[in-house]
């Protein structure tokens, strides 16, 4: 090879670096959260079970952070950022309470659920890090938005299809060099009707993945483009929490609809409610048991065996929390049915990781949900519309996600492990676009 052969091709290599690290962090982060609105049982073949794309880009995310952090450039945020904190103590005092507990002894057939629940939860934090210090304008913002509410309307949109007519679009997700590992009790019936799971692992994950992306979906409906498609959006994530026949669901919709009242005033938000509840009537007319199942949903809540049988276990958690309060038992090391189903992330949490875990985790929803709430109601803040507005959505899209960790272990179902933690990184760029800490560039 020449001389000058070998010159152009290093540059034709430079030139193509510096163009692959000028992709922004909101395209690949729209990517992310496409990919994790699509079956996570769909997995890699051959990569052990639990390489799902999702969780590839994930991991593609968490090493840009970490380059970016410790070696600079990529034009991401240092200053400082109180939700950053949050989240770096959080997993600072998981990873502290996992020590000890492993410490103290975790057992054999134990190890292999504890190493890929941790790893798991840190691909989704390195995500939820980039979004927080990676966006840079509510544009941006707004792209990561996009994705997300595409993706899982999407998954409302399966969900419904397998509702009313059985037809399975899970099949048309198995892409090349993917198999499909079974999920266990895919046919849950309530009340006579099977509830509906759309691309989640559990109807209990579609509802609220759903809800959580109901704000989002308003948002993008004031200020993103193609206003019409985000309401028709919005509309069909309504169906995902009625089909999946979820109280879960159905409290963030009430939360949501509370919310929407100060933000568009009486007469907007009456005629808001007035088109989703025309959603809600046009799919009892579609199924009309669906509407009477419902009612008996949230009004046999008093006498329903599920809900008696979660406060049973708290004597069971408050025994398991007092023997190991520092470590816990080992995060991703509950096993049920050997060990009681909890169906609450926050009374999990107290048994695998002890009191470390549980402030951690209280930190990881609280502090970005508290910014964001702030960044929306506080008249001390001067910031534009859209960006009051986008911190509405993320607010009450985090209050829908910390609500309910509280009716079911989130942290084990992937969808929405990964948007809970995605929405905490986006209040932390929130922080950073009303401070106007962004980068030039």
């Amino acid at each position: 090879m020449t001389v000058a052969a070998a010159g152009r091709r290093t540059q034709a290599t430079t030139v193509a670096a510096q163009a692959l690290f000028r992709v922004s962090p909101h395209v690949i982060l729209s990517i992310y959260v496409v990919l994790l609105a699509l079956p996570q049982n769909n997995v890699l073949a051959g990569g052990g079970g639990a390489i799902t794309p999702a969780r590839i880009v994930a991991g593609g995310c968490l090493l840009w952070w970490l380059v970016a952090r410790f070696a600079g450039g990529f034009k991401l945020a240092t200053a400082p950022n109180p939700v950053r904190r949050a989240m770096l103590v959080a997993l600072g005092l998981f990873t502290a309470a996992d020590a000890v507990a492993f410490i103290g002894g975790v057992a054999d057939s134990r190890i292999s659920g504890a190493d890929r629940g941790a790893l798991l939860f840190v691909l989704a934090m390195g995500a939820a890090l980039l979004v927080c210090d990676g966006i840079s304008s509510t544009r941006a913002l707004r792209a990561v938005f996009a994705g997300a509410v595409v993706g899982f309307t999407c998954s409302s949109i399966a969900a419904i299809l397998q509702f009313t007519s059985g037809t399975d679009l899970r099949q048309l997700t198995v892409l090349p060099g993917l198999v499909t590992q079974p999920l266990a009790g895919l046919i849950l019936p309530r009340g006579g009707l099977a509830r509906s799971l759309g691309f989640a692992s559990h109807p209990i994950e579609l509802a609220a993945t759903t809800v959580a992306m109901l704000p989002l979906a308003l948002h993008l409906a004031r200020y993103g483009r193609f206003k019409l498609f985000w309401w028709a959006c919005a509309v069909l994530l309504v169906g995902g929490p009625l089909v999946s026949i979820s109280r879960t669901g159905l409290l963030g919709l009430v939360v949501v609809a509370i919310f929407m009242l100060p933000r568009y005033g009486l007469v907007r938000w009456l005629l808001a409610g007035g088109l989703i509840t025309s959603a809600v009537f046009g799919a009892g007319v579609v199924e009309p048991k669906l509407i009477d199942v419902l009612v008996n949903t949230v009004a046999g809540s008093s006498k329903d065996s599920s809900i008696w049988s979660r406060l049973t276990k708290y004597e069971y958690v408050w025994t398991h929390f007092l023997a190991k309060p520092i470590g816990g038992q080992g995060f991703g090391t509950y096993v049920a049915p050997i060990q009681p189903y909890l169906d609450n992330q926050y009374l999990l949490t107290a048994v695998e990781s002890g009191l470390p875990g549980v402030v951690g985790f209280v930190l990881l929803l609280v502090v970005p949900m508290w910014w964001a709430f702030r960044f929306w109601a506080s008249k001390k803040i001067e910031c534009p519309p859209q960006v009051r507005d986008a911190a509405w959505a993320v607010a009450v899209a985090m209050l829908v996600c910390t609500l309910s960790f509280g009716t079911y272990d989130g942290l084990a179902f992937p969808q929405f492990a990964g948007v809970a933690l995605l929405l905490a990184g986006c209040a932390g760029a929130l922080f950073r676009i009303a401070h106007r800490t962004e980068v030039p560039g």
